[in-house]
């Protein structure tokens, strides 16, 4: 098995280390650095929660894309899928942050 890094999985747009406040007073990551993390703990730590969490919220901007297929070679440190979940995953945790 391949061994993953927290690197692999900072996108170009992550702000990492930095916080933000979106819209309220709470400090959080932005959405490229938190869609990061999910996949990351998805993939290197085998957590069926953020698996799950990683899939769902890529698959309402995914189209076409076989999210399972990509979320498999992301497991695999495959860095241009890595980066493309992380795209998909952005506008579905947009979504639940301003819900």
């Amino acid at each position: 098995m391949t061994q993953l890094n927290f690197s692999q999985f900072i996108h170009p747009r992550s702000q990492f280390p930095s916080v933000v406040n979106i819209t309220s007073d709470e400090p959080m990551l932005d959405l490229y650095t938190m869609a990061g993390l999910i996949l990351y703990t998805a993939c290197a730590n085998n957590n069926q929660n953020a698996t799950a969490n990683a899939l769902e919220v890529s698959k309402a901007s995914a189209g076409h894309t076989d999210v399972k297929k990509l979320f498999e070679r992301c497991q695999t440190g495959d860095r241009a899928a890595i980066l493309e979940m992380i795209a998909l995953m952005v506008p579905g945790l947009q979504t639940r942050v301003e819900a």
